[in-house]
């Protein structure tokens, strides 16, 4: 008897969750990135982000973990133990920094000389490690940035 209330409180508990828990994934966005150390191996950034939850509940979390693709090719990876809500139907504003390696740099100056690019495409996915007991949030969103003068080739 006792298993089957355990078994029933848990079933509950959980399906609560879903109920009224996140029913959207967040999105985000690049708002700045910036150069802060450029080494030879090792280069390191600036860079703010927007997170967006389309969700009725808000979104508190104490930590962040990702991964930027450029042109579909990885470019950096950063973390950051910072700690912030977003709000339900809102939006927050936060700043991480992250670190490419050499080969990274070389790959992007690569595909930006093969010919005409007016932008570049990204893609940032990780995980806002949750501040609450509920695990965390994950995200995997897309964009574009236009190139000022539209194109990747030398002397344009």
């Amino acid at each position: 008897m006792k298993k089957e209330l355990l078994v029933l409180l848990c079933v509950t508990t959980f399906g609560g969750c879903t109920v009224f828990g996140m029913r959207e994934p967040i999105n985000v966005t690049i708002a700045d990135l910036k150069p802060i150390e450029v080494g030879v191996l090792e280069q390191r950034y600036a860079m703010t982000v927007r997170l967006l939850n389309p969700n009725d509940v808000d979104i508190a979390f104490d930590g962040v973990v990702f991964d930027l693709e450029i042109n579909g090719i990885p470019f950096a990876k950063g973390v950051s133990a910072q700690n912030s809500v977003i709000p339900r139907f809102g939006e927050a504003v936060i700043d991480v920094q992250m670190v490419s390696g050499l080969q990274n740099i070389l790959r992007q100056i690569n595909e930006l000389l093969k010919g005409d690019r007016a932008s570049v495409t990204y893609r940032i996915k990780g995980r806002l490690h949750s501040a609450g007991s509920f695990g965390s949030t994950n995200f995997d969103s897309s964009g574009e940035i236009a190139i000022p003068g539209g194109s990747g080739k030398p002397g344009s």
